[in-house]
């Protein structure tokens, strides 16, 4: 399904993942180089930087429209930006006996770390004297347990569709060593449907969610809901295959009607899930492919150590039939001008200006469900081979193989080049909003509601005015952008925005500054 995938009939231009080597000396040659000074100096713009507390008040910021969700944690509300005039949601989190600080600060302090188009996105945060503020994305659709609750059961279709998702979401942060602990259709928000039903959906409620380290991460803790629990949580000693697990049990509920492991009470269920069997004799499960009956076996391995991992259940043959591959290329189709647009823009981005790169990054977080954003992810999709949620320098040459007929020396070339330019956090991926703010036309963002509300990302006083010490204190969130040389750097970009040099950044200077910028595109 991607820009590489194989195919019996291999046009000439068009590579398959067999094509490319597994390690490219040259490539990590470049990334031991911006390991080891080739990038040193360079200033790291990360989530620390764009994702931060602004100070102000939320209630000041986003007017309260309705109230969706409230439990003994508080209430979420949907709500809208006052200059945007967009709508997000806020979780609200009243500091009581009730409220678990930790996981609160865990929470942010995963999302803020996460950067997948199937993972919720934290947009600002904000702690007063007595309540909690998170801001999010509003997903309009609600909680896949409702559609789940109201369908009842889901044709194979429709629920690869979702798995598939999900499982990607899983693949990543199992990369990024986050083990999620409590996978299940509440947590799994709609974001929107295609006109054939079909799902986008996004993973929720990191709250209980664990950052593992390598070689022996078996986890203590028993962390769940019943139904959905591994039996090794049960057992209090478990690793990030859990995960795997829960999503098994979705699988099975989407496409059977009922839960594998059920039971009057929660000591009951607990039990069932402690035995580990569940019925296949059923007419419903009988009726399923051969496919889905065995992607479901072995995702419900018992053994944790024989259950198969999120990146080799994205290649089960589940995925790869014939319909299901027509109804995924089907939604995910771009326009083969847009692709070449894209391409160019992303060839063509410079990060010379922090500023500008930090400011365009803001709008992209905050914004990346308009329509060029969700094109640009489509591309994204298409080139990560792995499915892993970044992109490597050797998928990024096929895409330069495949379009511009480049031999793999000059597509590894141009895509070196890119990387340095699009690469802003340093650690040798594209991640998704590194290659959305890259490829996509940013005169998008060159209206004064879009201007304005980057203006107050930097403008955390409210004074009218920007100083040189608001635009410290947001690159400064990355600990390693507190250096002499980043100091100076910022201060000769403050002195270039700063036309009348009196010290401050006027929201004309600043607005003058990104149209500039933007009309050079």
């Amino acid at each position: 399904m991607g820009i590489c995938d194989s195919s019996s009939n291999k046009s000439p231009n068009k590579l398959t993942s067999d094509d490319i080597p597994n390690s490219h000396r040259e490539t990590l040659k470049y990334f031991e180089q911006n390991k080891n000074g080739g990038n040193q100096n360079k200033l790291l713009l990360t989530n620390d930087v764009i994702v931060s507390d602004s100070g102000f008040h939320p209630e000041k910021v986003y007017e309260k429209i309705d109230i969706i969700g409230e439990g003994t944690f508080g209430e979420v509300w949907k709500v809208r930006h006052k200059v945007l005039g967009k709508e997000f949601a806020m979780k609200i989190i009243e500091k009581n006996p009730n409220c678990n600080l930790k996981e609160i600060q865990n929470e942010i302090e995963i999302l803020k770390k996460l950067d997948h188009p199937n993972i919720l996105k934290i947009l600002d945060f904000h702690m007063s004297s007595n309540k909690f503020f998170i801001i999010t994305d509003y997903c309009k659709e609600g909680e896949l347990f409702h559609e789940i609750k109201k369908k009842e059961r889901f044709s194979e279709l429709e629920t690869a569709f979702v798995i598939h998702q999900i499982l990607k979401a899983i693949r990543y942060c199992h990369k990024m060593r986050v083990i999620h602990r409590d996978i299940k259709p509440e947590n799994i928000m709609i974001i929107n449907r295609e006109m054939n039903g079909f799902l986008h959906i996004k993973l929720i409620d990191f709250g209980t969610a664990k950052i593992f380290s390598g070689g022996n991460n078996k986890q203590k803790g028993i962390v769940g809901t019943s139904y959905y629990i591994a039996p090794e949580v049960i057992k209090n000693n478990y690793d990030e295959s859990c995960d795997l697990w829960s999503i098994g049990v979705i699988m099975y509920l989407m496409l059977i009607g009922s839960p594998p492991f059920f039971g009057d009470d929660e000591e009951s269920i607990l039990l069932n899930v402690t035995v580990g069997k569940y019925d296949t004799t059923s007419e419903n499960f009988q009726n399923l492919s051969n496919n889905a009956k065995d992607l479901i076996k072995q995702l419900l391995k018992y053994n944790p150590s024989e259950r198969i991992t999120a990146r080799n259940a994205l290649k089960h043959p589940w995925f790869n039939t014939t319909q299901y591959k027509t109804v995924y290329n089907k939604i995910n189709t771009i326009n083969q001008n847009d692709v070449r647009e894209m391409l160019n823009n992303l060839e063509n981005y410079k990060s010379d200006n922090i500023i500008k790169c930090a400011v365009l990054a803001y709008l992209i977080h905050q914004n990346s469900n308009i329509p060029q954003c969700l094109e640009a992810i489509k591309l994204f999709n298409e080139i990560d081979l792995n499915q892993d949620g970044k992109l490597e320098e050797n998928e990024l040459e096929c895409v330069y193989i495949k379009y511009y007929g480049m031999n793999k020396d000059a597509a590894r070339q141009k895509t070196n080049l890119i990387f340095h330019n699009i690469d802003t956090d340093n650690n040798g991926y594209i991640e998704i909003e590194e290659f959305i703010r890259a490829c996509i036309n940013p005169s998008i963002f060159t209206s004064n509601n879009y201007l304005k509300f980057a203006f107050d990302y930097f403008d955390t006083s409210r004074s009218g005015s920007i100083s040189i010490s608001e635009i410290e204190a947001k690159f400064y969130q990355n600990s390693k952008n507190k250096n002499r040389e980043t100091k100076i750097l910022l201060k000769n970009l403050f002195d270039q925005i700063d036309i009348d040099h009196d010290g401050e950044i006027s929201f004309e200077e600043f607005s003058n500054m990104i149209r500039n910028i933007i009309s050079k595109y």
